[in-house]
This record gives structure tokens, C-alpha cells and sequence, in this order.
């Protein structure tokens, strides 16, 4: 009964939300779309300006060293979002770079429900393992943001394997993770001396999320309540540092280019990976 009670509140939240939106959009107040609060939640999103003006911060940096790495926003390329969420960068790229063909995908049902209804974009609910459905070289660049931050080191190898995969030869592929500008946000998560000796001996931090292990067995009548969807594997706080990402990620195919700290929502780190032209 407890939990059913929590979900349906979540439900009126969304309702009650949703009559706010509308009414200022018809008032002119918003000219973009309000995912439901459940799931901005999720995305650490509590109101619908921090899931505005963050998806700004993240989706700047990485327009910019695009640009800067000569990919052609302007034209008509092919741009994939990986673990899109709510399309918090992809509601300003669409905006500002409306001429590329993109594709989402998410492993949370209900965030691609909202994607596919909402906007211009191929989108998929993807497992939590790869392979991804797309065909190989069929993109023109890859973006993801708070993807690897959160996905445990082991399931690193095989999703930037397969991102290589899916990149064109010559082309790039931008990620955000967790490093030493997050680190200082996240001293509830790694409280003990022994993470920051582990951190400089191995370059790697990792924490489940305590409550993963109950919201994946969990089922929900309303699935907008899980807040574990479609993590049927280990996920949590993941901190690396630029030295181990230089050192490591090259196996999956990528060349590591730049890991640029703290230029993501003032928080995260970009790391820019390049398909070499030859592969």
C-alpha cells in the first residue's frame, strides 16, 4: 500500500505540473518541451529551470569543441545522443543545429516515450548491454552526458567499443565523466581517506547506488515511479581521472584527444574521443 501510495502521488505531481506548463505556454512563458517531473527528477532535474539552464551548460561545451574539432553541425549529419534521458542537451542542439538527422536512445522506457512524442529524433529504448542497433560508421559524431559517470568501470570497455563501433572513421565522440571538479560535490558518496588514496593509486572510483539493488526487483504499477528502469546492471558514482582515461580508453578504438575538467555544468569533465581515420 506504501509504495502504491508513492506512486500515485508521483502521478499527481505530473498532473499538476503538466496544467502549470500548459497554461504557461499558452501565456508564452515556455516554448519548449516539460518532460513530467518524475523524470526530470530522475535526470537530477528539481524544477523545469534547472533542467532548462543545465542542459545549456552541458550542451554549450560540447557545440563548442565540436565546432572546434571541424564537425559540421550545420550540415546534414548524422548526431546520436546516448543515454538521452529527457533530451536536456538535445532540446538546445535541435534548437540551434536543426539541420542534422539525430538519433536517442535511453534504457528507461518512459524517457523515450517522452523523446519520441516530443521531438524530432529517431529514439530507442536500448538494453543496458550493448550492441546498439545501429549500423556500423553510421554516425557523424556521439555525444553523451552523465552516461559514464554513473555506469560501473567494467561496463566502460564494451559501450565505448561499441560507440567506437558506430562513429565514422575520422569523426568524434564526446562524453562526460566524474573527476577531480566533481569530487568536491561528492563527499557524502566518498567520505573515507582510503577513496582518495584508492582514487590517485588507480585512477578509478566507484559506488553502487544503495537503493539499485531494491528498484531493480521491484515492479511497479506505474512504471514512471522506478527510478532503477532499466538498469539491470551495476550503476552508480563513477570518478575518474583524466590520467586513467588517457590511459585505458584507447583499447576500445577511440584515440583520446582532450579531457578538458570541469566544463560541464560547472561540475563535470569532457572527454574527447577520435575515430581514427584508417579504422
Amino acid at each position: 500500500m506504501k509504495m502504491l501510495l508513492k506512486e500515485l502521488a508521483k502521478v499527481t505531481v505530473n498532473v499538476a505540473q503538466a496544467g502549470l506548463v500548459s497554461v504557461a505556454s499558452k501565456a508564452g512563458y515556455i516554448d519548449f518541451p516539460v518532460p513530467p517531473n518524475s523524470s526530470m527528477r530522475k535526470t537530477s532535474s528539481k524544477t523545469i529551470t534547472h533542467y532548462y539552464i543545465s542542459g545549456i551548460r552541458c550542451y554549450l561545451p560540447i557545440a563548442t569543441m565540436a565546432l572546434h574539432c571541424g564537425v559540421k553541425l550545420d550540415d546534414d549529419i548524422s548526431i546520436l545522443d546516448f543515454g538521452c534521458g529527457v533530451a536536456r542537451e538535445l532540446v538546445h542542439f535541435q534548437k540551434f543545429y536543426p539541420r542534422p538527422k539525430y538519433f536517442a536512445c535511453d534504457v528507461d522506457g518512459t524517457h523515450v516515450n517522452f523523446v519520441q512524442k516530443n521531438f524530432n529524433v529517431q529514439c530507442y529504448k536500448n538494453e543496458f548491454k550493448p550492441p546498439l542497433r545501429y549500423d556500423t560508421a553510421s554516425m557523424d559524431m556521439i555525444y553523451s552526458v552523465s552516461t559514464f559517470s554513473h555506469l560501473s568501470p567494467p561496463d566502460h570497455g564494451p559501450w565505448l567499443t561499441e560507440l567506437c563501433r558506430v562513429t565514422k572513421p575520422g569523426q568524434f565522440c564526446f562524453l562526460t565523466t566524474e573527476g577531480r571538479t566533481a569530487l568536491r560535490f561528492m563527499k557524502n558518496e566518498f567520505p573515507d581517506r582510503s577513496d582518495d588514496k584508492q582514487l590517485q593509486e588507480t585512477g578509478v572510483l566507484y559506488k553502487e547506488y544503495p537503493f539499485m539493488a531494491v528498484e531493480r526487483g521491484r515492479r511497479y504499477k506505474i512504471p514512471i515511479a522506478n527510478v532503477g528502469l532499466g538498469f539491470t546492471g551495476s550503476y552508480g558514482n563513477t570518478v575518474l581521472l583524466p590520467e586513467y582515461i588517457r590511459s585505458a580508453w584507447p583499447a576500445s578504438g577511440f584515440e583520446v584527444i582532450d579531457v578538458i575538467e570541469g566544463i560541464v555544468d560547472h561540475r563535470q569533465d569532457l572527454v574527447v574521443l577520435r575515430k581514427p581515420p584508417s579504422s
